[in-house]
């Protein structure tokens, strides 16, 4: 049995451990917070930070790619000699206030007189008086065309002045080499081109005359020579007469028609309206009673329409004598095999006016 003082000392040790609990921290230290962001706003976005381009060395300059003029090795000089052939043509002046023709045009050989345009307004500088070629020049023909006024008459007529060769003698033309109205009496090879076939159907299926049907062909449209590009830059040349005001000048390497003693038939045109060289023959891609006629004689189809502004003549031989008439071909041509001096002239004869196409 415990004693009174052992009681009192076991209670006061237990009343003091109570004092002590009583004394610890009632709370636990408070963890750092995290910041919220109340979900009815929304964060402004952040704007992002321009990037400053290193700085570079300029761009190149693109290189000159301009193609260089064509350098001319061979330039014609002038006809030399005395043998042209010569074909004459209608001119239509003194019956141009009539507003017609005054003759040669026919539409069945593929012979126009034409130099009207689609109102019969007279075009003179269309209008042929006379065109002539010359070959006796060992690497150049040439071929002048004369029309019907000075050029200087009217500096912004628009015409154009082909020829159309025909080197096989099929009757089918196998090129045609056309220039726009010369500048100067300096030659140049500025608008002149050489074009051809190579479907080798100018003419459709009749050369020379219409077909039934109108021809699907395109005429001359492969261009070989453009302004002195092609492979000969030298090609084909063009001028104003240095002594006749009213005569344009074409001249061309004879190897295009088979060198100086090659034969070939040619036909010469002016044109100041229809300028679309795939349309020859043009009685193959337009029937007559939409080209229209340029005499009131036939008054059904005066006056012309779709076909205007053209003039051409008969069709020439040149280096051979045809064996028979061709068809188109100038009546009772005279070509002499071997010229003899002096110089024979090849000449078309025939009393002007009488039919298409007229030689003197």
């Amino acid at each position: 049995m415990k004693s009174p003082s052992a009681r009192i000392l076991f209670t006061f040790l237990g009343f003091s451990l109570v004092l002590s609990a009583c004394n610890m921290p009632l709370t636990k230290p408070a963890a750092p917070s995290t910041p919220t962001v109340s979900p009815s706003v929304t964060a402004a976005p952040t704007e992002p930070i321009p990037t400053v381009p290193a700085p570079t060395e300029p761009p190149p300059q693109p290189a000159n790619t301009a193609i260089p003029a064509p350098a001319h090795v061979d330039i014609p000089g002038s006809p030399i000699g005395k043998v042209f052939q010569t074909v004459w043509d209608q001119t239509d002046e003194k019956t141009a206030p009539q507003k017609q023709a005054f003759g040669g045009d026919d539409f069945r050989t593929g012979k126009y007189e034409r130099p009207f345009d689609q109102s019969m307004n007279y075009l003179p500088l269309a209008d042929l008086v006379s065109v002539q070629l010359n070959r006796e020049d060992p690497l150049w023909t040439y071929v002048l065309f004369k029309v019907n006024k000075p050029f200087t008459d009217d500096p912004s007529a628009d015409t154009h002045f082909a020829i159309e060769l025909d080197t096989d003698l099929n009757n089918r033309g196998d090129y045609l080499i056309v220039t726009g109205k010369p500048q100067s009496t300096d030659w140049s090879t500025n608008t002149v081109r050489v074009l051809n076939n190579p479907d080798m159907n100018v003419g459709g299926e009749t050369p020379v005359m219409p077909d039934i049907s109108l021809s699907e062909g395109r005429g001359y449209y492969n261009e070989l020579f453009n302004s002195g590009k092609g492979e000969d830059p030298d090609l084909a040349w063009s001028r104003l007469s240095d002594t006749d005001p009213s005569i344009a000048e074409i001249a061309f390497k004879n190897t295009l028609a088979g060198g100086g003693n090659g034969s070939f038939i040619w036909l010469p045109w002016a044109d100041a309206g229809m300028l679309n060289w795939s349309l020859l023959e043009y009685n193959d891609h337009i029937y007559f009673t939409d080209a229209g006629y340029p005499l009131k004689e036939d008054a059904q189809n005066y006056p012309i329409k779709a076909l205007w502004g053209v003039d051409n003549t008969c069709r020439v031989p040149s280096g051979f004598t045809p064996a028979g008439l061709m068809p188109g071909q100038c009546p009772d041509v005279v070509v002499p095999d071997v010229p003899a001096a002096p110089h024979i002239p090849n000449i078309c004869r025939r009393p002007c006016m009488s039919h298409p196409g007229c030689c003197d």
